[in-house]
């Protein structure tokens, strides 16, 4: 039936009320007959049970090698014959094919075990490690805080001053330039030069500096600035305590959970911390080399052999600072110290162990050839370069303020293990050259400039602190295996002779040789031409910090009892490396010339003469400081109205302008 709208609407609402109450309804009857709901299980009492565990086995000492002793075996010459007789199965073959396939009973004979069907192996070839590694940071800021109406210029050229102090670090470290190693040739021939680096030092150490030089048994164990030590300092020990991990504080109550909250107290009036060095700068590099060991080498050529660290720490911390400053509780106590730790051990490692000089003499050999050079070589090179002269000039405002312009933190890190194979005898064709060595280089310029403007004072604490630097290095050959040389004995020598024309069986004089008694064969590697073994290490670590800050009076006269904490030096420059050469004790047979020797060269210069600073601090920051005026504020203007930038201007800083301002 047709309604109106009105009452379409109109009923449209009734049954939409109705179904509504409907639900309700059902609601409120089911809620009545609701089942109950199931109650949770008990859980019960935990159960404790006590577990009582033994082990039949235990822990033993630390071996840091294991001694291998290749199993023996005997080889019985025996010629086998088999006779086999079989009926072929009939097959349809279609004819004229495969004729007298099938043949009356035959026999077939095997090889005979004396024909010594040795299997052959491949050898591992060369190996070439070319690593560099290079960190360069330049964070000069420029910073000027407080209400006092001042800017403030750089004084002197700090890079020029560096400069100068790396040309002096180059007389005295011979063994950093290896630019030139592209072939086999150049780490052969750099060997070389290290065995003639002593030639190219100075006769005696500049004015403010120490060289110590040592080779052969002088330069074995442990030295310290030119000292031998029976122990090597802790660089835990002697890192300024900015770098130092923090100490566990615990409560009064001994509850190590507790701990005692430290850090800047904020609530006085006024306090200003300034951050302007406190660099870190890290290279290290671990090198393993177990490429290859041998109790026996035959070289046909010459033998070169050297271990050889050269370390070198050239600084400068000639600091000016205001008179006014005298009565700070100076922390300047703490001098810049230097340190070149050095050490270079040999430790006997036999090759068989006891299984050495047992009866009998082995029978062949397996002979694995290389033709050519054998060169295995790692090079790492490390560099850190940082400068972080900042210019600051400030005075105290409100409530608490911590400036940071340095606290850079630049690490290189190398590692590396190279395992090998082991063999009974090395013979070389050619020359061997064989180099271990470690040049260490730390460049510190920390020439800081102090100064007070106009009659700038304090009646709060301050403290001043412009050195406590650290320059640190250490370096470590260990080798395993000690020498012996001896003249090339006819047998190695027909021996080599007859392998440079191909395989060949041994000679009866060299298998019977004393060295190899008790061994059932000899595992031998061929080398035609020379090997080249070089291990090399290079650390440079170079930072410019000439921080130079002027403090000024509030133009308002206002905070004259701030706090002030003012640091430029805590640098901390760490080399550390260690080179350890795998191998056994060895008798070298060489037919040529046989140099084998150990280098230690440990160098410390003290620059006083940079050339930053030429006057008193009072009157440097009285020239470096310009009071702003209107005129200064405002930008210079063109002829066609555009503003002038000067870069020479006292406002001039960073490129970086953000970096500048929240550095």
């Amino acid at each position: 039936m047709h309604m109106d709208s009105t009452t379409e609407i109109i009923a449209h609402f009734i049954g939409v009320f109705s179904q509504t109450v409907e639900d309700v309804r059902l609601r409120l009857d089911y809620a009545k007959f609701a089942a109950e709901r199931e109650a949770p299980p008990e859980t019960g009492d935990l159960l404790d049970i006590k577990l009582t565990m033994t082990s039949p086995y235990t822990l033993g000492q630390f071996a840091p090698k294991v001694t291998y002793a290749p199993p023996s075996f005997d080889i019985v010459p025996t010629v086998a014959i088999s006779f086999l007789s079989h009926q072929p199965v009939p097959l349809h073959m279609p004819p004229g094919n495969m004729t007298k396939v099938f043949a009356a009973p035959h026999q077939h004979h095997m090889p005979g075990m004396s024909e010594r069907m040795i299997p052959e192996y491949e050898p591992i070839g060369s190996l070439a490690l070319y690593l560099r590694q290079e960190a360069h940071l330049t964070d000069n800021d420029m910073l000027s805080i407080g209400d006092h109406g001042l800017a403030m210029k750089a004084v002197g050229d700090p890079v020029a001053a560096l400069a100068k102090l790396m040309g002096a670090a180059s007389q005295l470290q011979p063994l950093a330039d290896m630019d030139g190693l592209h072939t086999e040739a150049d780490a052969g021939g750099f060997i070389q030069h290290v065995t003639q680096a002593v030639d190219t030092l100075p006769d005696a150490a500049p004015a403010g500096g120490t060289l110590f030089v040592a080779q052969g048994a002088a330069a074995a164990g442990i030295h310290v600035n030119g000292e031998s030590v029976e122990e090597a300092p802790v660089l835990e020990d002697l890192l300024p305590a900015k770098f130092q991990p923090p100490a566990e504080e615990t409560s009064e109550d001994g509850d190590g959970d507790a701990p005692v909250p430290t850090g800047v107290d904020y609530s006085l009036s006024s306090m200003i911390e300034l951050e302007a060095g406190g660099n870190l700068l890290v290279n290290e590099a671990v090198l393993a080399n177990n490429w290859y060991g041998v109790p026996v080498v035959a070289a046909a050529g010459d033998y070169v052999h050297v271990n050889a660290i050269s370390q070198t720490n050239v600084w400068s911390d000639c600091d000016a600072v205001s008179d006014a400053l005298g009565g700070w509780q100076r922390l300047t106590d703490t001098p810049t110290q230097a340190f070149n730790v050095a050490t270079i051990e040999t430790i006997a490692n036999p090759a068989y162990g006891e299984a050495a000089g047992g009866a009998g003499f082995p029978s062949y050999w397996q002979v694995s050839r290389i033709d050519g050079d054998l060169l295995i070589a790692n090079w790492i090179k490390q560099v850190s370069f940082v400068q972080d002269n900042d210019v600051t000039v400030m005075s105290a405002c409100g409530g608490g303020t911590t400036i940071t312009l340095g606290d850079n933190t630049v690490v290189n890190i190398a590692s590396l293990a190279e395992l090998g194979v082991y063999y009974d005898l090395i013979i070389v064709g050619g020359s061997i050259y064989h180099g271990n060595i470690i040049s260490q280089t730390n460049i510190l310029l920390d020439d800081d400039l102090v100064g007070t403007v106009g009659d700038f004072q304090t009646s709060g604490e301050a403290s001043l602190s412009t050195g406590g630097n650290l320059l640190w290095n250490q370096a470590s050959i260990t080798q395993y295996g000690t020498m012996s040389f001896e003249g090339l004995p006819p047998s190695f020598q027909a021996a080599a002779d007859t392998l440079a024309s191909g395989p060949a069986d041994a000679p009866d004089d060299l298998l019977h040789h004393e060295a190899f008694g008790g061994l059932a064969g000899l595992k031998v590697l061929y080398i035609s031409g020379d090997v080249i073994d070089l291990q090399y290490i290079s650390q440079t670590n170079i930072l410019g910090d000439a921080d130079q800050v002027a403090l000024a009076m509030d133009q308002a006269g206002a905070y004259a009892d701030a706090d002030w904490t003012v640091s430029t030096g805590t640098n901390a420059l760490v080399n550390y490396a260690h080179i350890v050469d795998g191998g056994v004790d060895s008798t070298v047979y060489a037919g040529g010339d046989v140099y084998s020797d150990e280098l230690l060269i440990q160098a410390e210069l003290i620059s006083n003469d940079s050339g930053l600073y030429m006057q008193d601090a009072t009157a440097l920051v009285n020239e470096a400081v310009v009071f702003l005026s209107d005129d200064l504020l405002a930008p210079d203007a063109a002829d066609d109205g555009a503003p002038v930038h000067d870069g020479a201007g006292p406002g001039a800083g960073s490129a970086d302008v953000m970096q500048t301002m929240l550095s």
